[in-house]
């Protein structure tokens, strides 16, 4: 497994601005072109074409074996290959929303972040939970709507745990701290055969 994070501005450089696209159309263009210059740079020589699953979950139609996942906020874009199914997601610091919580997040979870009193560790650890989650629902490819209250997210001594998942994986959550970034990481736990 690999990631990359890309700042829009290194995109701008690499392969110009298409006036005719949304910010949001235009961040995921240049997702699919830094994909393809990965695997360009590793030598790998397949059709790129890309479909989605019934779920939305992207795949190489020519090269069932490579799998990759790709995340963006407003400025950063994250991408990550694996021989296994993968999920990543990036985010920026969010804002704790109870109502969000209570909605889509598991009751252990809600209890979780209500436990924290102050406001600044409820943002992180509602960022960080929500990263992991959406990491994992892209790595199986299950999608949000459905799936995030049927599992949840723990820490023990700060590494995060998942709870009720159908599907092994492993999971990991980072912090860039310069760029005050959230990633995280959520792999198959071995190759589907």
């Amino acid at each position: 497994m690999e990631f990359f994070i890309y700042h829009i501005d290194k995109a701008k450089e690499c392969f110009g601005i298409d006036l005719s696209l949304t910010h949001p159309k235009q961040i995921s263009k240049w997702a699919k072109q830094f994909l393809i210059d990965i695997i360009k740079q590793k030598g790998l020589v397949f059709n790129t074409a890309i479909e989605c699953t019934i779920e939305g979950k992207p795949f190489f139609v020519f090269n069932p074996n490579l799998h990759f996942s790709i995340s963006h906020t407003k400025e950063y874009i994250a991408i990550a290959i694996s021989d296994k199914q993968i999920g990543i997601d990036i985010e920026q610091e969010r804002k704790y929303k109870k109502e969000l919580v209570e909605r889509f997040f598991h009751p252990k979870e809600v209890e979780y972040l209500n436990f924290l009193s102050n406001t600044n560790q409820q943002n992180q650890a509602f960022t960080k939970i929500w990263t992991l989650k959406e990491s994992y629902v892209k790595c199986t490819g299950k999608g949000i709507a459905n799936n995030f209250k049927s599992f949840y997210i723990s820490f023990l001594n700060n590494e995060p745990q998942i709870h009720n998942n159908e599907t092994p994986v492993q999971i990991q959550s980072l912090f860039n701290k310069e760029n005050q970034l959230y990633i995280s990481i959520s792999e198959l736990s071995s190759p589907i055969k």
